[in-house]
């Protein structure tokens, strides 16, 4: 028998030859989403449940099903952390699990800190877990005894730098551990410039020192007598040497005690007031201790007038 049922007329199917090939393309006020599938992907045909409840296999190229890769196949991967800001393509040595390999910075470098992933050659042994850099500063301890200004030889820059100039060593370390020129925390911009000013300062002093003494020569009659003068001069040279001393002594003591404290290394003599004591009567050896602990010259060479005392591609490892 012939049914009144009316049917809707079907809505024709756009046109999609005559739209232009962009990733989103708008119909009817809703975005649909034109993705191109490469032709070199193999994909594994689906079946979905049917009209009539059979499972209908669908063709090819609709549904991708990744391929399981076996696990002697997987490439084992670590997190390292950056131990300074460095360079694309920049090498340096890690160790993990007892294993030490060579780790390369990845494309656009890394951040001091930042982390990073890395093939892990030695994870033929199941090992997982994070790389940390080969060399870094210990902690609850020192790096070596006060007495060991002669580890990396005689002739080492740290040992002449705490010898001539200790002032511009401590500069060096105070650098490392970004303090500012009084040995206090502080930004960036402010912990910049600190080996530069106690560099000036230390030049400043040795040219007024220099000159007071020329002067205080002439402050002598021709009787070989030393006039009020020469007294004058004198003194003003022995005060101005009193209070570079005294700076230095103050600086050596503050930045021994940031490099207990953040290393957690105890006083072991003259409890409360070590720092002092060894920056008063040892100040030299102190200053080549704090420089030997917070760089690498084990595998880096020393430098005198660097910021850091290492050459510019030494990452940092305090």
């Amino acid at each position: 028998p012939t049914s009144n049922i009316q049917h809707p007329t079907p809505t024709p199917c756009p046109d999609l030859s005559r739209l232009s090939y962009d990733n989103n393309v708008r119909l009817h006020h809703q975005i649909i989403t034109i993705m191109t599938i490469p032709d070199s992907h193999e994909y594994a045909p689906v079946s979905v449940p049917g009209a009539d409840g059979d499972n209908a296999p669908l063709g090819e190229h609709f549904f991708a099903t990744p391929e399981e890769t076996s696990a002697s196949e997987a490439q084992p991967y670590l997190e390292v952390v950056a131990p300074s800001t460095l360079p694309e393509g920049y090498t340096f040595e890690a160790e993990a699990n007892g294993h030490s390999f060579t780790v390369k910075v990845p494309v656009g470098g890394v951040e001091e800190g930042q982390k990073f992933s890395v093939p892990f050659p030695a994870g033929a042994n199941g090992y997982s877990g994070a790389a940390i850099p080969r060399a870094s500063v210990p902690v609850g301890h020192w790096k070596d005894g006060m007495c060991d200004c002669c580890r990396h030889g005689p002739i080492h820059p740290a040992i002449w730098n705490a010898l001539c100039c200790p002032m511009i060593l401590v500069g060096q370390v105070m650098h490392r551990l970004k303090l500012t020129w009084l040995g206090n925390e502080g930004t960036i911009a402010q912990t910049t410039a600190t080996f530069r000013i106690l560099l000036y300062m230390t030049i400043a002093y040795v040219t007024v020192e220099r000159l007071l003494y020329f002067m205080a020569s002439a402050g002598i009659d021709e009787r070989g007598k030393p006039t009020d003068v020469f007294w004058t001069l004198v003194f003003t040279r022995l005060f101005w040497i009193f209070c570079f001393a005294v700076f230095t002594i103050f600086l050596v003591a503050k930045t021994r005690a940031r490099i207990r404290s953040k290393y957690s290394i105890p006083e072991k003599q003259c409890p409360g007031c070590e720092d002092f004591c060894c920056s008063l009567w040892c100040n030299c050896c102190t200053v080549a201790q704090m420089a030997r602990h917070t760089a690498d010259y084990d595998t880096y060479a020393g430098l005198c007038c660097s910021e850091t005392g290492t050459p510019p591609h030494a990452p940092s490892i305090v």
